[in-house]
């Protein structure tokens, strides 16, 4: 997919937007670990509390390579973890969020996602057909037409979904989702 950096708000710029709302607030991280669903990925989450005593901090979780895919980002995934769940509590605030939750930094360090090809003891499956629990599945949670038609285009996918793409496809359906829903979350007063 093609981005437009200029939409997205960087992380530095969301915590002094932070810090000039909530002159008092405090950003903590905690580091969770491998990821359960993927050991190549590390995992944490954050908090943006406003203020001492604040019971409903902003939260952001994000994940990382654990081994950097960048000169920008090995020897720093941690670093650059925190930073991205920072950006995600400030977020989660409403906070520097006008066009999207992700941070500027976030899209910048994307690289466009190629899709693996896995084995089935030692065959590829990857040409298997979706199943129709996916198919069920994206038809309920698909915005419109057009964005399968746009998601396939970015991929270069041409006819029928296989088991593999329509898995990546749920995930990117699943992200969307989630982004939606912490755009739509009211703010407390």
């Amino acid at each position: 997919m093609s981005f437009n950096l200029n939409d997205y708000v960087d992380v530095k710029t969301r915590v002094s937007m932070f810090h000039d709302h909530f002159p008092d607030g405090s950003l903590q991280f905690i580091f969770k670990g491998i990821c359960d669903h993927d050991p190549e990925y590390v995992w944490g989450i954050a908090y943006a509390y406003r203020y001492e005593e604040d019971v409903r901090p902003g939260v952001g979780t994000a994940q990382e390579l654990a081994i950097g895919r960048t000169n920008f980002t090995k020897g720093s995934v941690i670093q650059n973890l925190e930073s991205s769940c920072w950006g995600r509590a400030i977020a989660s605030l409403g906070i520097g969020i006008d066009t999207a939750v992700a941070s500027r930094d976030e899209v910048q360090n994307t690289e466009p996602r190629k899709l693996p090809t896995p084995t089935k003891q030692g065959k590829p499956f990857a040409n298997d057909p979706m199943t129709q629990a996916q198919r069920t599945l994206i038809e309920r949670t698909v915005p419109s037409k057009d964005w399968i038609n746009q998601w396939k285009s970015d991929y270069g996918i041409e006819g029928p979904l296989t088991k593999l793409q329509a898995s990546a496809m749920i995930e990117d359906l699943q992200a969307l989702k989630l982004d939606k829903a912490i755009k739509e979350t009211p703010e407390d007063d």
